[in-house]
């Protein structure tokens, strides 16, 4: 949702802005974002500040357009009560730069939106918005200092180049791609090869550099200088064993690539088989582009359950479940519950683990005599992300101990909406929190019955 507003009383057109505005809006899922126009030289009242209900997030002003000051403001108001101050924390240099990195990319389309003043950007220019404004994004990560240069061109390279990879083929593949632009490497490189330009020629370079085997390792100046690979990390991080089975469960989503910038940082980009490209900074993924979309990836999002849940293991172990299932294009559903008597009308009895040891051997069915074979003592997110895939509700108390898996639920109303989707909403009527994954990846979070938000 955008607001905005303007001390004249009348707010001036402005497609950019509401474009930039939109934009941040749809990274930032449950965040409000304002627009504020200034007429230069007005005197601002005492109460003609931000007006802001809480303290903004973050905010950015500019005289974007002739004669006004305009300010972009990301809030969360009460979305997510009490726990943003935590998780802001988290979420770090990530809203505090965005503002800037939408108000800079606004700056530059102001001069090239040649239409009407009031008329709305053409599809073309809001997909070049979008990619301009993830640009000046990652370019003020601390990577980059005054010696390196400008490095918006090797970051609008790079991705023209994964935007490229992404609607084509090499030998009957569909193509998979990992970098990672790093001012780790000290050492001067025996020959210059210029990224992705000095690729671009050679057509099996994404087949070498997949970033589930291998990563191309390009520095700061964009000379594409080594690999590292999965099977070799001692090569290039000489104190890192094997990649994990939980890590090796995310290949599909970049793992190598979130390993190589936790270890050496820097940005790193993947390319996966879905053409979706993910970006990952210290390790974590911090945007995704899917389908000509961006989304920031929700690094509030155990903040939030933890809150509504009140804590407890099952919280991290839940969300780490849910991000595994849904970078594996697999759906599931995810139930965290506080008291195991609320499954009583929801959840069948054979259904029940925790019931496993007072049903009757005898009466059991097939599928219900698996869960004796079942090995959860500490429960881990692997696992947890393995019972998940299987049709049906994994469900955890707050302590993480496994409740059911597989189970069917009786949903109230599927007529209108996906099954999974009423599953999810009919077991969020008795849980703290329900996160369903659909096989396109999204993450969305149910609580009471409703869609609180979608995420990815």
């Amino acid at each position: 949702m955008i607001h905005r507003s303007s001390s004249a009383g009348s707010v001036p057109p402005d497609p950019v802005g509401m474009a930039v505005a939109e934009f941040v809006g749809e990274l930032l899922t449950l965040a409000t974002i304002k627009l504020r126009y200034r007429p230069i030289g007005w005197e601002a009242g005492p109460d003609e500040e931000l007006d802001c209900s809480v303290d903004p997030v973050a905010a950015e002003s500019r005289q974007i357009l002739d004669g006004w000051i305009t300010t972009l403001i990301v809030d969360f108001e009460d979305r997510i009560p009490n726990s943003i101050a935590e998780a802001q924390s988290a979420l770090g240099q990530t809203l505090d730069s965005l503002p800037a990195a939408a108000m800079t990319a606004a700056e530059r389309f102001q001069s090239v939106h040649s239409g009407p003043s009031g008329e709305s950007l053409s599809p073309s220019l809001l997909r070049a918005l979008r990619d301009t404004v993830i640009v000046e994004f990652l370019a003020q990560h601390q990577i980059w200092n005054d010696e390196d240069g400008d490095p918006r061109p090797l970051l609008a390279d790079t991705l023209e180049y994964l935007i490229e990879l992404s609607g084509t083929r090499v030998e009957s593949q569909d193509l998979t791609h990992g970098v990672v632009i790093t001012n780790a490497l000290d050492d001067d490189p025996r020959l210059t090869v210029r990224y992705p330009s000095g690729l671009r020629l050679a057509k099996r370079s994404p087949l070498l550099f997949d970033g589930r085997r291998s990563v191309l390792i390009v520095d700061e100046s964009g000379r594409a200088r080594t690999e590292l690979q999965a099977h070799r990390l001692n090569q290039l991080l000489p104190d890192e064993p094997k990649l994990s089975p939980q890590r090796r469960s995310f290949s599909q989503s970049g793992s190598l690539v979130s390993l190589a910038t936790e270890k050496m940082g820097g940005i790193g980009f993947y390319l996966r088989s879905d053409r979706s490209i993910w970006v990952f900074v210290d390790g974590r993924p911090l945007v995704v582009r899917r389908s000509e979309h961006w989304k920031a990836f929700p690094v509030w999002l155990t903040q939030a359950l933890e809150e509504t849940v009140g804590g407890g293991p099952a919280v991290e172990l839940v969300v780490q479940a849910a991000l595994l299932v849904s970078v594996q294009e697999k759906g599931a559903i995810f139930g965290i519950v506080g008291s195991r008597d609320t499954l009583a009308s929801t959840v069948a009895n054979k259904d029940r683990y925790d019931l496993r040891d007072e049903l009757d051997p005898n009466a059991m069915q097939a599928e219900t005599r698996l869960h004796h074979l079942i090995e959860t003592t500490d429960m881990d997110a692997l696992t947890l992300a393995r019972l998940a895939t299987l049709d049906g509700a994994t469900i955890v108390d707050c302590d993480g101990e496994l409740l059911a898996y597989g189970a069917i639920l009786t949903s109230k109303d599927s007529q209108h909406e996906g099954a999974r989707t009423a599953a999810a909403r009919t077991l969020s009527l008795v849980a703290l929190a329900v996160l369903k994954v659909s096989q396109d990846g999204e993450i969305t979070l149910f609580r009471e019955g409703r869609v609180v938000a979608s995420l990815l």
